[in-house]
């Protein structure tokens, strides 16, 4: 499997990387021996946090002829200074290691949060400490933001590796942040600052393990196996991409997405650039997803998401998680009142009203 060196660290990671997300379905000694079994195939990143279960366990019933071939990361949720330090003691003992390869703050959203972070005393100041005194090898945050504030620390050198989200589908997770902008700014941005990448939601938060069966375009079946191995290979073509982060849970994915990643190498920049054209040629919904509507319905109507929802269903195919995620919707487009609200605010000048009735009759469970 391809390797690629992790931003100006002394680490080199594997193109696809092990998620631990959904290893709170198993045990910690299957878990491992799945782990075990992707090492072998060639995986040597390990993604992992402090709330993940069975994340941070599962290291530590790994032989350590395979610790040692593994780059582990892991995160907390603290920003700032003594509770960092007790996350990281916690993290060490329960991964019965002296040292971890990457350690993370999990999931930044504010600007707020990242000043807490940068602080004097905040993580970077334990992170940066403990990375001399031997017990971290590389320090990092993952995002859940904005491209202005991801932009912002990277620019700034405030972590060695970020992790954000890039996928085929361009689900975001911040409206007005769109996967355009990440691609076009946070990567060539990290490049250049000697910063590392690691992609996450590459499935797109889990909604494309139910199969896009437009995507089918790209690999000439429209079956759901074979929109998942695109997935997966579109974030691992990427260049300034270290690592693509999937998580897994039985031997059938990790097959699947190793075989995805097959021959993957650091000249496929342009069929990554093609296959994102391809997919953007499939349709743009009039919707560009700013967000200057967040906030503004008096319903409390999340009108980006379901509209969303409504493009995944008429152009990627994805019906079932599309009404799935859909009916988890509370409230939805139904409690539209026609008040103008969102549209004195919409940048598209959009009939808001009339595409919320129509995403509504489209999405709604069939009777």
């Amino acid at each position: 499997m391809h390797r690629r060196k992790l931003g100006n660290t002394e680490l080199t990671v594997s193109v696809l990387g092990l998620g631990s997300s959904p290893f709170r379905h198993g045990s910690p000694a299957l878990c491992a021996e799945l782990m075990q079994q992707a090492i072998d195939m060639g995986i040597t990143y390990y993604d992992t946090a402090r709330s993940y279960v069975n994340g941070e366990e599962s290291v530590a019933h790994l032989p350590a002829l395979y610790r040692d071939r593994l780059v582990i990361a892991t995160k907390t949720g603290r920003r700032f200074g003594r509770q960092c330090l007790e996350d990281l003691q916690r993290s060490l003992r329960t991964m019965n290691t002296d040292r971890i390869d990457v350690w993370m703050t999990h999931m930044v959203r504010t600007e707020e949060e990242y000043e807490l972070c940068t602080a004097l005393g905040g993580f970077c100041d334990v992170a940066i400490a403990a990375r001399q005194a031997g017990l971290v090898r590389a320090t990092g945050a993952s995002f859940h933001a904005s491209t202005d504030l991801i932009l912002r620390a990277i620019e700034e050198r405030a972590f060695d590796v970020v992790m954000f989200q890039m996928n085929l589908i361009g689900r975001e997770t911040v409206f007005g942040s769109s996967l355009r902008s990440y691609r076009e700014v946070l990567l060539p941005a990290a490049c250049a600052n000697g910063v590392g990448v690691v992609a996450m939601k590459v499935l797109a938060g889990g909604e494309l393990r139910f199969g896009a069966p437009r995507l089918g375009i790209l690999s000439g079946t429209e079956d759901v196996k074979s929109s998942i191995v695109s997935a997966v290979r579109y974030a691992a073509m990427h260049p300034h991409i270290a690592t693509a982060v999937v998580g897994m849970a039985t031997t059938e994915e990790l097959l699947q997405n190793v075989k995805a990643v097959e021959g993957v190498n650091d000249e496929m920049l342009p069929q990554f650039l093609k296959w994102t054209g391809t997919v953007a040629d499939m349709g743009m919904g009039e919707c560009t997803r700013c967000g200057a509507c967040v906030g503004k319905c008096p319903e409390g109507i999340n009108i980006p998401k379901v509209f969303r929802l409504y493009d995944q269903h008429r152009f990627f195919g994805m019906d079932v998680v599309a009404r799935y995620r859909y009916s988890e919707l509370q409230p939805n487009a139904s409690h539209c009142t026609e008040c103008q609200k969102c549209q004195e605010v919409c940048p598209e000048k959009l009939d808001i009203a009339t595409s919320l009735e129509t995403a509504h009759a489209l999405l709604q469970p069939p009777t």
